[in-house]
């Protein structure tokens, strides 16, 4: 049994408020069960008396049947029953007395006395008298007058008590009907009280998970202060830090291959200004007796462009790899994806090509780093699987939307009306099979063979462009092609 000093702990339990709810109901059927049975004790008291009643007028009725049986044959043993039956019903009068209070007043009962007591007496005068035929016609009709009093007393008695009999009945019948009535209404009360306690945290608990899938909040609040609920909020939040941590590693480890792709590109760029540097050296080296002072200036000025110019690559490729916070600024679309294209151009096949329709002043609010490791891993995946002459084309514009892009779209931004910045990107080559596309986006879903990728690449894309509250889609056919379309939000002094 669960001690009352322990009470307190179960308002705080979800297992303490189903126990207690449970108690509750049992406490009730307990307490109505107690009611019913002093109910059917008092009937059952009821039932009784009416017995002794009956008893008491089915002992009237002998009486008069052998007063009229002394009255035809004048047997003496007729008489002598009539005098025990008369001793039979003043003994229950007697003996049951308080009983036969409950439904005959008391003058009625002393009245019911004296008239068994004077029609004994008269019924032993005429036992006396029967050679005197006047004294038997002046005794007889006395003594019919006294039994009828008598019968109608009793019997008014005996109708009294079943009419009580009846009224208990149809009272203990009502009030079965209003207690079952209001057990059944408390019992759905608690209940409701109780679901109100239990499924609400619960709702609340999957309000939460459902925020936390759509991105729109990073912890669960604890929706009441039950144990149970509080070790799973406890533990479901401790499992989300973990995630957290486990996915920001994996997706720093998916920029280390995003930055290894780009290295090619960026020897690559490095490799032309280097190598202007080194030609104006060598012209200087070679010539520094010949050249006058102007011409010395150009070539040192050349220097100082070409270093300046290594120089921004080397920063482009430093911001790309240092692990910073989201930020949103203002960025120049054509820019960042020009400079995007020049990174991974190692991987770019000398017959393939990569165009751009860009508008110079498109400007969206992004994170900068976080943007261009969408299009490195976007471009990077349309080069993998291009051949030689195949192209890509990478387009822009501000325009004005009513509903999600065709094909499989994600997102956040998806349901977003109005004014968007439209990004695709489409290839020419085999395209994806119909049978994979849904799932292009699932963390660690990967076509390629083993050690060849960890199928983060899409995934990651995904979680950025959600993250800046936009939508990315892909259609594709096989044979014809892929096309990526990423919407972003509209930034305030942006232009189309």
């Amino acid at each position: 049994m669960t001690s009352l000093a322990n009470l307190p702990l179960l308002r705080h339990s979800l297992q303490g408020k189903v126990t207690l709810g449970y108690y509750a109901v049992a406490a009730i059927i307990l307490v109505a069960s107690l009611f019913f049975i002093g109910e059917l004790r008092a009937l059952e008291a009821r039932v009784v008396l009416g017995e002794r009643v009956t008893d008491l007028f089915d002992t009237v009725l002998e009486i008069r049947r052998f007063e009229r049986n002394y009255f035809l044959h004048h047997q003496d043993a007729d008489r002598r029953e009539n005098d025990r039956y008369i001793g039979i019903a003043r003994e229950l009068l007697r003996v049951n007395r308080p009983d036969f209070l409950a439904i005959a007043p008391k003058v009625r009962l002393e009245e019911l006395q004296a008239l068994l007591g004077e029609y004994q007496e008269k019924m032993s005068a005429l036992a006396g008298t029967l050679g005197n035929q006047n004294q038997v016609a002046l005794l007889e009709p006395r003594i019919r007058a006294l039994g009828k009093q008598v019968v109608s007393i009793t019997g008014d008695m005996s109708s009294s008590e079943r009419r009580q009999i009846q009224a208990s009945l149809a009272s203990f019948r009502t009030l079965l009907i209003v207690v079952i009535f209001c057990m059944a209404l408390l019992v759905v009360v608690i209940g409701r009280i109780l679901s109100q306690r239990v499924v609400r945290p619960l709702k609340e608990m999957e309000a939460s998970v459902a925020a936390i899938s759509a991105n729109r909040r990073e912890t669960l609040a604890a929706p009441s202060d039950d144990r149970e609920i509080i070790s799973v909020i406890q533990a479901f939040n401790h499992m989300l830090k973990e995630l957290d941590i486990r996915q920001k590693s994996l997706m720093r480890s998916e920029r280390l291959v995003s930055l290894g792709t780009m290295l090619s590109g960026v020897a690559h760029e490095l490799n032309n200004p280097l190598s202007n540097i080194s030609t104006s050296c060598q012209i200087l080296q070679e010539e520094v007796d010949e050249n006058d002072a102007a011409t010395q200036k150009m070539y040192l000025q050349q220097i100082d462009q070409q270093t300046e110019r290594a120089r921004n690559i080397v920063r482009s490729l430093l911001d790309f790899s240092r692990e910073k916070p989201f930020t949103k600024e203002s960025v120049s679309l054509r820019h960042l994806v020009q400079q995007t294209v020049r990174f991974v151009r190692g991987e770019v096949s000398a017959k393939s090509v990569v165009q751009l329709d860009i508008p110079e002043d498109l400007i969206v609010e992004a994170d900068e780093q976080r943007l261009q490791q969408v299009f490195v891993n976007l471009i990077r995946n349309a080069l993998e699987g291009l051949e030689p002459g195949g192209r890509i084309m990478i387009t822009a514009r501000c325009m004005c939307v009513d509903g999600p892009p065709e094909g499989t779209a994600l997102g956040s931004g998806c349901e977003d009306r109005g004014e968007v910045v439209e990004i695709s990107i489409e290839d020419n080559g085999p395209g994806i099979p119909p049978d994979i596309l849904p799932r292009i986006f699932d963390p660690f879903f990967t076509t390629k063979d083993v050690g060849h990728g960890m199928g983060l690449g899409l995934f990651v894309v995904y979680e950025i462009v959600d993250e800046h509250g936009g939508c990315i889609a892909v259609e594709s056919e096989p044979g014809q092609g892929a096309s990526f379309r990423i919407r972003l939000p509209k930034s305030r002094t942006g232009e189309a």
